[in-house]
């Protein structure tokens, strides 16, 4: 156990801690800043488990929301849940069915804090917000002190964190690559592109020419770090991310798309050898026997393993062999001789997945899978409608927060996703952007009312239960609860 881990994963929880006993709103904001920021080595190892910085934080956010919850308050159902449930019951069959039910009993466990206690936790709080973007906004402080730390990485060959805090393990294929906070540098190109696809929008959103230029710094950085990460997958997300921000943000947001671009064109005339790297590792996707034409139908063919292996029998059918059950399974014959032995097998002694919903057939069966898939497919067409009813002046960051999950949905198809900081990150965007149609500040909220020919509604500043305004299309999501007291709502209490 190493010891600076210890000790900063102590000063981190007093911190978030005090954070929170001064404020809750603050105390969130610094939760999800870190919940993308931390790596996943700081924890405590007891021999049989382990408990990591990120469960602690989810634990402390959960002691506070069961702490200030109002006890007379209905509270507002959470969308998707139900579906999240299902699916979370199927992966408990798949675990009392499996071959590894230590290892099963690991995974089903981390769904139920990582997924369902974490959505169930933000969706409270996001429903008790009365704006979006510090929740944002924190994510994007967190993603880019990531990629500052890639960037020092980059350019000095030094990974910060890494080095005062090193990971347990490394493989010997990231010895070289850059990683900065996470644990493979795809983890970090996708996470990157997640959080560029929220800086874009907020740099327009935000109030004050300073807190947007910051934010435009920030996704310039995003950007950077992300071909830093040198892998195909978080580019292809990136140009999902330009595609789908520009059909969906409106006017104001395609200028700022229309800017960065010219600013990336800049850098590849001004870099060719930035621009002969993107071009030679997508081109040689399409060389035969290259080591990128391999992995790339390695994915393809990890379809095949799996629908295959689950044929054997009717219930590896219906429920697969549980979760985490491939991280013991020898395929090597399906690999020998390809690079998907030669990098998998070999080095770490099983196949490696890098298909993430191909590795669920295989583990959770077509039962599973349909239901992931039928979840993914309704918190999208959640986000789309909350879009659909927002103000079209207002559609920008629910544009992002939908682009950033379509690019996590796509990060599924090609690389096996075990960064628990990508996921903390794509639920929380869904518990946001499914909780609210669209965030309203003062000035939008006023223009609202103008629009319906209504008295503006008082602002957060103006009265103490601005937080229960009920306009048809006002963003702020009233409680079912009574008036809150003046000291509730200065500590926007959950109920």
């Amino acid at each position: 156990m190493n010891p600076y881990a210890v000790i900063l994963l102590l000063l981190i929880s007093a911190w978030v801690t005090y954070k929170f006993q001064k404020d809750i709103s603050a105390g969130v904001h610094w939760v999800l800043g870190l919940l993308v920021f931390l790596p996943t080595w700081i924890k405590i190892e007891t021999g049989i488990a382990y408990l990591n910085v990120h469960r602690i934080l989810i634990l402390i956010a959960f002691v506070f929301l069961i702490r200030y919850r109002t006890p007379d308050c209905k509270p507002r159902p959470i969308p998707n849940l139900g579906l999240l449930l299902l699916f979370g019951l199927s992966q408990l069959v798949s675990v009392l069915l499996g071959t590894e039910f230590a290892s099963g009993l690991k995974g089903i466990t981390s769904y139920g804090i990582e997924v369902v206690l974490f959505y169930v936790i933000m969706s409270r709080f996001v429903q008790a917000e009365t704006s979006i973007v510090p929740l944002l906004t924190s994510f994007c402080y967190g993603l880019g002190a990531v990629a500052v730390l890639a960037a020092v990485e980059k350019y000095r060959g030094v990974n910060m964190l890494g080095n005062i805090v090193p990971p347990s393990q490394v493989h010997p294929e990231q010895s070289n690559m850059i990683t900065s906070t996470y644990s493979h540098r795809i983890m970090l190109g996708y996470a990157m592109v997640m959080g560029a696809a929220l800086a874009l929008p907020l740099s327009i959103f935000r109030e004050g020419a300073r807190p947007r230029r910051v934010m435009f710094a920030i996704l310039l950085l995003l950007v950077a770090a992300a071909y830093f990460s040198t892998s195909r997958g978080p580019w292809l997300g990136l140009a999902i991310a330009v595609l789908g921000l520009a059909a969906l943000g409106g006017p104001s947001l395609r200028r700022k798309l229309l800017v960065t671009a010219l600013l990336a064109a800049a850098v590849l005339i001004w870099r060719p050898g930035v621009r002969e790297s993107i071009s030679d590792r997508m081109l040689s996707t399409f060389v035969e026997d290259s080591v990128e034409a391999d992995s790339y139908q390695t994915r393809w063919q990890l379809w095949d393993i799996a629908w295959t292996e689950i044929q054997k029998s009717p219930e590896r059918l219906l429920f697969g062999y549980g979760p985490m059950s491939t991280e013991h399974m020898n395929l090597e014959h399906y690999f020998y001789g390809q690079e998907g032995w030669s990098s998998s097998v070999q080095a770490l002694g099983y196949t490696s997945w890098d298909n993430n919903l191909a590795c669920d057939l295989i583990e959770l069966g077509v039962v599973g899978l349909a239901l992931e898939l039928a979840l993914f497919a309704t918190i999208m067409a959640q986000l789309l409608a909350n879009y659909r009813v927002s103000l079209p002046q207002q559609r920008i960051l629910p544009a992002g927060i939908i682009v950033a999950c379509l690019v996590f949905m796509f990060a599924t198809t090609n690389v096996f996703i075990f960064s628990p900081q990508l996921k903390f990150l794509f639920w929380a965007l869904v518990a946001i952007g499914s909780n609210r149609a669209e965030p309203e500040p003062a000035a939008a909220l006023a223009e609202a009312a103008a629009d319906l020919d209504q008295e503006p509604q008082p602002t957060p500043a103006e009265s103490p239960s601005a937080a229960h305004v009920t306009s048809a299309r006002s963003s702020l999501i009233p409680c079912r609860c009574p008036q809150p007291t003046e000291a509730r709502l200065a500590h926007r209490l959950i109920c």
